[in-house]
């Protein structure tokens, strides 16, 4: 047996019974017949979670550009200095890791933030 929803059409008294997936009415108590509803197989798609109910910071939005600034800091940070300590400065120079400044010397070419 199965717990389904029935809801009535007059009085709309809505319950909650075990019964087996074969029924598809039952009576009501005001003397009517209850229908079996459908079952909510999904929910929104949106996730509504605050995550920060001061600045009202919501995970869709917001998580995912946190991720990818994070993602994007670790590999210029740390990725990018150990590729350059294990190739030469001419394959760096190549792969775009290293740039020459004004002032003609090396540096890592970490793209601007906009």
């Amino acid at each position: 047996m199965a717990k389904y929803i029935f809801e009535c059409d007059s009085c709309k008294l809505k319950q909650h019974r075990y019964v087996l997936s074969t029924i598809e009415t039952l009576p009501c108590k005001c003397g009517k017949t209850m229908t079996r509803l459908l079952p909510i197989l999904g929910g929104t798609t949106d996730v509504r979670e605050v995550v920060d109910q001061y600045t009202n910071r919501v995970v869709n939005k917001d998580q995912d550009k946190l991720v990818k600034d994070r993602r994007d800091d670790h590999y210029w940070n740390v990725i990018v200095p150990r590729l350059i300590e294990t190739h030469s400065v001419l394959t760096s120079l190549e792969q775009k890791w290293l740039r020459y400044n004004d002032k003609g010397e090396l540096v890592i070419n970490r793209p601007t933030k906009s």
